[in-house]
């Protein structure tokens, strides 16, 4: 069962019980469901340079973006803090749904990210991040498009 009702903004994440391996067998046990996201979404306690993160991961086309575009959509400049920031979001997110750390051998911040989105590493020390379709969904689903 991935969860005990239907996903309600006024229900905490503690109200829903959650797999610690995926549901469909297809997706490693850190990236969430749909379900999974919306519920956090509804409960996470995210700032405004967070949430705006977030709205530029989801309309960058085709999902793609690079750690300096994060850094810019929180107001500030470089990559290592780009990551940092949305590392922050990913771990929040990742807590509130219940997901397990990605283990990557990265720093914990770019593990963070990864229940976000799948990156690869760019030839400088910036990484191309892919937001999860389950998390591009829940996002729209919870108004952030």
């Amino acid at each position: 069962m991935l969860y005990s009702g239907p996903v309600h903004p006024r229900r905490g994440v503690d109200d829903f019980l959650f797999p610690t391996q995926s549901d469909d067998g297809q997706r490693p046990a850190h990236i969430g469901s749909v379900a999974q996201y919306a519920a956090a979404l509804a409960v996470v306690d995210l700032s405004s340079c967070e949430r705006d993160m977030l709205r530029a991961h989801l309309y960058a086309p085709d999902h793609i973006i690079t750690g300096m575009e994060l850094a810019g959509a929180a107001g500030h400049f470089g990559p290592r803090i780009g990551h940092k920031k949305y590392g922050r979001v990913g771990r929040k997110i990742a807590q509130a749904a219940g997901l397990p750390h990605c283990q990557a051998d990265v720093s914990d911040y770019l593990a963070a990210i990864f229940t976000l989105a799948e990156g690869t590493q760019m030839e400088s020390e910036d990484w191309r991040w892919v937001l999860h379709p389950s998390l591009a969904h829940a996002l729209r689903q919870c108004g952030y498009a």
